[in-house]
């Protein structure tokens, strides 16, 4: 988190899991591919339009480089994508519901970016990211989910959130967790004072957004964090 915190290590609980995300590596997404979807970025006259029938997901990232992340140099989480696996699909290559990603094209600041979004109810699940992983300067890589090693049966092996009509909810700080191999993690604030101080970020961008309404509801994940509710 940003502005009148503590720094990032002493915001969040990591937590270290020695099963981690077994996921086949993968081509590279293609990234321009993913545009659109039926998240739209809360803009001002939105939520007063239309909070009432679709939901609010909160969530931050961190884009920045992580150094010495497990066996390689550095490490960087380039998106996170999420579906409605409820909704129908036209085509097994359609844009994800939800992309998560840093559109500024500046080099990522170590530090979490807000993000909030109007979405359709329902339950969301992790269907795509990307890590990009660097073992020297000239020696670059990509560590990519995608539906094909991360939903079976049509649930998401990685975990998910819902949100019905109405709801404004918060689901997690996501950055990499680097104890094994690099994976996405979920972060969280540890106490209820420094929740406070998030929404009051929350609500410094996004006047519409009341926080008293905002729900703690940790997106769930048996390989990306660990159970926690907020004291």
């Amino acid at each position: 988190m940003k502005n009148k915190t503590r720094p990032v290590t002493a915001q969040f609980t990591r937590a270290y899991m020695l099963s981690a995300l077994l996921f086949a590596a993968a081509a590279v997404l293609s990234v321009a591919s993913h545009a659109g979807g039926v998240a739209e970025a809360l803009s001002p006259g939105r939520y007063a339009e239309q909070g009432a029938t679709k939901a609010v997901v909160i969530m931050s990232a961190n884009w920045s480089r992580k150094w010495g992340c497990g066996a390689y140099e550095n490490a960087q989480l380039q998106y996170l994508a999420f579906d409605n696996l409820g909704l129908p699909k036209t085509a097994a290559n359609a844009a994800p519901d939800l992309l998560v990603k840093d559109d500024t094209f500046l080099p990522a600041k170590n530090r979490f970016a807000n993000y909030v979004y109007l979405i359709e109810p329902g339950e969301y699940s992790l269907t795509g990211f990307s890590i990009k992983l660097g073992k020297s300067v000239s020696n670059v890589g990509y560590f990519v989910g995608n539906k094909d090693n991360l939903v079976q049966d049509g649930k998401s092996k990685a975990g998910k959130f819902t949100v019905a009509a109405g709801d404004i909810v918060y689901v997690g700080h996501f950055w990499l967790d680097c104890a094994t191999a690099p994976m996405p993690w979920r972060y969280y604030p540890e106490t209820r004072e420094d929740f406070d101080i998030y929404l009051d970020s929350i609500k410094q961008q996004y006047p519409e957004i009341d926080p008293a309404k905002v729900q703690f509801r940790l997106y769930e994940t048996s390989v990306m964090g660990l159970p926690f509710s907020l004291p």
